[in-house]
């Protein structure tokens, strides 16, 4: 970083006739001047041409240097804007490191000039990479990488492994296009819980890359100790797909689209992942959108679809996972997904993932390989975890069956309710599935059961035994009773097209999903609990489709449809 050049402060003069004159004076006078302002020098503009020259000066487009390496070896002051000639290419990378930037209230700025956005083309470095610094906006660039195994860089990164837990503040990726690398956006701290705040990744597109579109990540996350590298996290109007994963990975989880880790306050709203995790051989695989080991998260009107696994595992639209706590998964929709649409796991042998909520998405044809997955999935020990007014349809998968909801080997905790759920099987497997969860694991109450072109019928699966039918599974596993009295219903929900496939590709296409919207003679309708009343949940300020929700007592309607009155 420049430093500011402090002006040399003048001395006072003390003697007997300063005093005398202090005394006898009318007015005051001071024995110094008043200190003078911090002398600041304006901020610069340097540009980069592919017909400049090294050893000009760079501050006008005539004068430009030539280079991404002269752009690195200099030193960006707070303020500075560093501009690629749009529409070129510019081999190699660009470094910023503690020398440069700092300033969240004046942040250098790296981006294009003239006619359209400059290219960054790396063939094994990272596009533009931050170390240890921050007050840095990178936007207006397009970035590919080789495409190729070996290129294990990222498009554009920001690392802090400073000591001492420091928080760098301000960085921000705007209308960026990033292909071809390992990551396209990579946000990590590596030293205790350092890390960045204030971060923005808005208006971009991540596609293409080996492991990721977008990651935040930090060190290992200590249950007894929680504690966060990243803090206020937005990313708003992204675009993920096609990456595919790390066939050679064996190991990791590869090919998400977006995934906040290590994060203490995030939104992740608007974007679309999909595409994303063929590539994925490893026993954990990825999911359209998800995070872990973070806090205070909310995950909000986008879409997730269409993506795989290349293993057994994940493949999914949406998650919250290990580690997660105090976040909410609403208005969301996921459809023609390998894995779980919605998903609530944890393989950790602690209470970390507690207090989150799942309302209001909707989720049709997802789970495409079966498995071990069901279209809403929970698994692991969780805890005042909340899921209701969702709609969830399973559809058959050539041979595959998919059950709507099912609960993991192992699934235990507290607090765990489904509550106002549309649950439907068009052609699918059974209702609920619980191999092995015992039955004090979740709590259903008020939920929609219902099937639909299926010759076996209404089924629900619990243990060893099969319930036929909303009556025998209330008396065989104490579901769907609220103070002894029965609650769901098993009807047809009266959805107006639950078995077309969707085909939504942006997230404020609410008329896109009308399908999964209830009819106006829909049995649902006031059939809801009220949640507040009963359990003393909110159920939020309003459903998929952006109708307002009415205040307790209501009347509410079951699913992720509140239908205008």
């Amino acid at each position: 970083m420049r430093l500011l050049a402090l002006r040399s402060r003048p001395t006072a003069t003390a003697g007997l006739t300063v005093l005398a004159a202090l005394c006898w004076s009318v007015a005051p006078v001071p024995m110094t001047a008043p200190a003078p302002a911090l002398a600041v020098e304006p901020a610069r503009t340097f540009h980069l041409s592919p017909t400049g020259s090294d050893t000009a000066d760079g501050l006008t487009p005539t004068t430009a240097w030539r280079t991404l390496a002269r752009a690195s070896a200099a030193v960006l002051a707070p303020g500075d804007r560093l501009l690629l000639e749009g529409g070129a290419t510019f081999e190699g990378g660009l470094h910023l490191d503690a020398a440069d930037a700092g300033d969240p209230a004046l942040p250098v700025t790296v981006g294009s000039f003239g006619t359209g956005r400059a290219r960054i083309a790396s063939s094994s470095t990272t596009g533009v990479f931050v170390h240890d610094t921050a007050g840095v906006a990178v936007q207006d660039l397009v970035l590919t990488g080789s495409g190729t195994a070996a290129q294990r860089e990222a498009g554009i990164s920001f690392y802090n492994d400073l000591p001492g837990d420091r928080k760098l503040s301000r960085i921000a990726v705007t209308r960026v296009d990033v292909s071809g690398y390992r990551h396209g956006v990579l946000i990590g701290g590596g030293a205790g819980s350092s890390g960045f705040r204030d971060v923005s990744v808005r208006s971009s597109r991540l596609h293409d890359n080996t492991v990721t579109g977008l990651l935040t990540y930090g060190t290992a996350f200590d249950p007894l100790r929680p504690a966060y590298a990243h803090e206020n996290v937005t990313v708003a109007h992204v675009y993920a797909y096609r990456n595919l994963g790390d066939p050679l990975d064996t190991v990791r989880n590869t090919g998400s689209g977006i995934v906040l880790g290590s994060v203490r306050r995030g939104v992740v709203r608007a974007s679309v992942a999909y595409g994303n995790g063929a590539r994925c051989l490893a026993p954990e695989g990825p999911v359209g959108i998800w995070t872990y080991d973070s806090h205070g998260i909310l995950i909000e009107n986008n879409v997730s679809h269409s993506n795989r696994t290349g293993g057994a595992a994940d493949g999914g639209g949406f998650d919250l996972d290990q580690n997660v706590s105090g976040s909410v998964l609403q208005h969301n929709l996921s459809y023609g997904n390998d894995g779980p649409g919605l998903l609530a796991f944890t393989a950790q042998a602690n209470a970390a993932h507690s207090g989150n909520t799942i309302r209001f998405n909707l989720s049709q044809g997802d789970a495409r390989r079966g498995g071990s997955y069901g279209a809403l999935t929970l698994g692991g020990r969780l805890s005042a975890l909340h899921v209701h007014s969702n709609t969830v349809v399973a559809l058959p998968a050539g041979t595959v069956r998919p059950p709507v909801v099912r609960l993991l080997a192992g699934t235990r905790g507290s607090g765990v309710a489904l509550r106002n759920n549309v649950f439907l099987s068009a052609g699918a497997g059974p209702l609920v599935v619980a191999p092995a969860a015992p039955t004090s694991a979740v709590a259903f109450t008020g939920n929609s059961y219902a099937t639909a072109g299926s010759t076996e019928g209404w089924r629900a699966v619990w243990g060893s035994t099969t319930s036929t039918s909303l009556e025998s599974w209330r008396a065989g596993t104490g579901q769907e009773l609220l103070a002894g009295a029965p609650t769901g219903l098993a009807v047809d929900p009266g959805l107006v097209d639950p078995v077309t496939p969707l085909r939504v590709t942006h997230p404020a296409d609410r008329a896109g999903a009308a399908g999964l919207s209830l009819r106006p003679d829909s049995p649902l309708r006031g059939r809801g609990l009220d949640l507040t009343a009963v359990h003393g949940t909110s159920p939020g300020p309003r459903d998929w489709f952006g109708n307002p929700l009415p205040a307790s007592p209501g009347p509410f309607d079951v699913g992720a449809h509140r239908a205008p009155r």
